[in-house]
């Protein structure tokens, strides 16, 4: 509970902290008309504005113009994201393509726009986070019937686990963590019968199975020495094992370093992009810049609906299929023939091998922050 009280609290102040820079990086409020001298520069004023340095002519000091300031920072009040937004959602190939060619005064600038949605979506996040990743059979909501059909879909997967398990050991050419894995979801899953066991005979599980069942069992399996960590250095693999001792600390701090660095995913898909257009004249690495934070941002507020849709109990697979498959595809096909002027097939094949490659960044953008946070 503190370190998602925390969290909450740092997701708060990182999207005011968002606000303010998303207002200085594309403009600043305008201030009411006055005439007389400009308070930063001493200029004659004699309209909205400062003819000198730019600064609105009116300085305002009152507390309601904080409240003001933070609003439009947030979401530019402005008008621009009430343009942007439908913009990025239904006609992203125009939004960047625009961008790109001059067109931008109605539009939130992709920079300010990528920071206000990672933010928002950090915030949104710590508060729809669930407590733990384990079923918590004191909830209310679980009937009886729902965890005896996920006492049997749990039994399931064990046996599947322990014959996986078994042949991996007996083969003998299982690597350690392989076996290190599938012995953590054993532990896990045996966790979670015990706990549906618990909500239909009635009575609260054992004090430590109220805990995460994911966490606890990594934790063990750490403890007990199962878990082979190479991450090309022994004094690295001994922080990841000391940070395994407390494994949802460890996962408050993958999450933090995992926002603070998204700005890599930019960087890390611009070669990709080069690639898919390198013989295409007139393409230039800004074009891909735009195109790629336009199109993170879209995907963070995906996200962050899904997130949503799960919290209040959204349940059916199609709607998250639909949501986390197509919706993707669809959006990347139609960014791809907007911004840069491609035909059905040629968006089409690249869209393809875009989001193959998306995966693939995805991974190792993941793997830097897991060990980034552990090391931490």
């Amino acid at each position: 509970m503190g370190v998602l009280m925390v969290g909450e609290i740092e997701a708060l102040g990182g999207l005011a902290t968002a606000g303010l820079a998303a207002q200085a990086l594309d403009g600043e409020t305008s201030g009411h008309a006055g005439d007389g001298l400009c308070a930063n520069c001493a200029a004659t004023v004699g309209g909205k504005f400062c003819a000198n340095c730019g600064q609105a002519a009116h300085v305002h000091r009152s507390l309601l113009h904080v409240g003001e300031e933070f609003l439009h920072g947030i979401t530019h009040f402005d008008g621009k994201a009430w343009q942007t937004l439908p913009m990025l959602l239904f006609r992203p190939g125009r939004l960047t393509r625009e961008y790109i060619f001059g067109r931008r005064a109605r539009y939130v600038a992709p920079v300010p726009l990528f920071l206000l949605v990672v933010f928002t979506m950090v915030l949104v996040f710590s508060m729809v986070a669930p407590s733990n990743f384990g079923v918590n059979v004191l909830d209310t909501k679980m009937t009886v019937a729902e965890a005896k059909a996920g006492l049997e879909q749990t039994n399931k997967a064990l046996a599947d686990i322990n014959t996986a398990l078994y042949n991996a050991r007996d083969g003998g050419k299982a690597k350690a963590e392989e076996i290190a894995v599938l012995e953590t979801a054993r532990a896990a899953s045996n966790m979670a019968r015990k706990r549906f066991e618990a909500r239909i005979l009635g009575k609260p599980p054992a004090d430590g199975e109220t805990r995460s069942s994911v966490l606890e069992a990594i934790k063990q399996a750490n403890a007990d020495g199962k878990l082979n960590i190479n991450v090309g250095s022994p004094e690295l693999a001994a922080k990841v094992h000391h940070a395994l001792e407390n494994p949802e600390l460890a996962l408050y701090k993958i999450q933090g370093v995992a926002y603070k660095f998204s700005f890599l995913l930019v960087p890390l898909s611009l070669p990709w992009l080069w690639l898919l257009f390198f013989w295409k004249r007139g393409v230039r690495m800004y074009d891909h810049a735009v195109f790629s934070l336009y199109s993170i941002s879209f995907m963070s507020l995906l996200f962050t609906a899904v997130s949503v849709l799960f919290a209040i109990g959204v349940t059916s697979p199609l709607v998250y299929v639909t949501l986390l498959l197509l919706v993707p595809l669809v959006h990347m096909y139609a960014q791809l023939r907007g911004t840069y002027a491609v035909s059905a097939f040629g968006a089409a094949w690249r869209t393809f091998v875009l989001a193959n490659l998306s995966i693939a960044v995805l991974s190792v953008y993941a793997s830097l922050m897991f060990i980034l946070g552990l090391i931490d």
